[in-house]
């Protein structure tokens, strides 16, 4: 998986783990219904008109339970994507994949609302002094 630079792993480390804590608690109740070591693929769509942000948080929160995950993003930070579009597709354990996803999605659909916005608000203003 081709994770772009973060910080020290110490400065974000501790939100990924707060985050993972949050959103899985005690155990992943659905995810331990699927057969142990199921590899399975997936992909990620946009439902929105947007300006990707958060691939890298994406990628470290699949990854922090499937170390072996594959994440292919077809498109990268910054990019403005269009409802329907697949923004990337991945292959991991299925266990692992189901009870990060909630964490990784969360982390794309805040910072991606963010850059969305803060586009708008670059574009509104552009030809101003």
């Amino acid at each position: 998986m081709k994770t772009p630079a973060l910080p020290a792993r110490s400065s974000w480390l501790p939100l990924l783990e707060r985050a993972l804590a949050e959103d899985v608690g005690t155990g992943d109740l659905t995810a331990a219904l699927l057969p142990e070591g199921k590899v399975v693929q997936a992909r990620l769509l946009t439902r929105q008109d947007a300006v990707l942000c958060g691939t890298e948080w994406f990628n470290r929160a699949v990854e922090a339970l499937d170390p072996e995950a594959e994440v292919f993003w077809h498109h990268a930070d910054g990019d403005e994507v269009v409802a329907g579009t697949s923004l990337c597709e991945m292959q991991a354990d299925a266990r692992a994949l189901l009870t990060a996803e909630r964490t990784a999605i969360n982390f794309v659909q805040l910072l991606s609302a963010v850059a969305t916005r803060t586009r708008t608000f670059v574009k509104l203003v552009q030809r101003t002094r």
